[in-house]
């Protein structure tokens, strides 16, 4: 049986067209980095276009376009740009899509908030001062260490990334 949470997952990685989550790989006769093209968002997007449906006036299910626009954050450690969008939910919770460049490293720093941080496409290596781990498509991080001392950081893979994060 899966559970409900990755039924769920599902449901929002098919809504996201991403059908293939893509990663990126080394061409091994030449020393370059080919990075798929699988995934629909790309560091730099200003709007992500789809559409809503509701419940219209007339009891029926309507549809009207829905457009969200990205919030271009420049990291104070590094003037790096990551592009943040984010999603309509429900007051306590918040959800959001988060492009992030090419090998960008990430310094050590405690989780600013309890965050579910699902890795849609390219690849991350976190890093604790005990333990470093490479995530690739599909991975899933459940950051709680909002009180850390010298909590987490990481690396931005070759190919950049893509990731779903959920504030429970």
């Amino acid at each position: 049986m899966v559970p409900a949470f990755h039924r769920r997952l599902g449901m929002i990685v098919a809504a996201l067209g991403l059908s293939t989550l893509g990663g990126c790989a080394t061409v091994a006769s030449e020393p370059r980095t080919v990075c798929s093209a699988a995934s629909p968002f790309r560091p730099g997007m200003e709007t992500i276009e789809g559409y809503r449906v509701f419940t219209g006036p007339d009891g029926d299910s309507a549809v009207e376009p829905l457009s969200i626009d990205a919030r271009h954050v420049t990291l104070p450690f590094n003037g790096r740009v990551i592009d943040i969008f984010n999603l309509p939910t429900a007051p306590t919770r918040g959800v959001q899509i988060v492009a992030g460049p090419a090998n960008m490293d990430l310094p050590m720093h405690p989780a600013p908030y309890k965050e579910m941080f699902i890795l849609l496409s390219g690849s991350f290596t976190i890093t604790t001062r005990a333990f470093s781990a490479e995530m690739q498509p599909g991975s899933v991080l459940l950051f709680e260490d909002t009180d850390a001392s010298h909590g987490h950081g990481g690396k931005i893979g070759p190919c950049g990334y893509v990731s779903l994060s959920i504030a429970p």
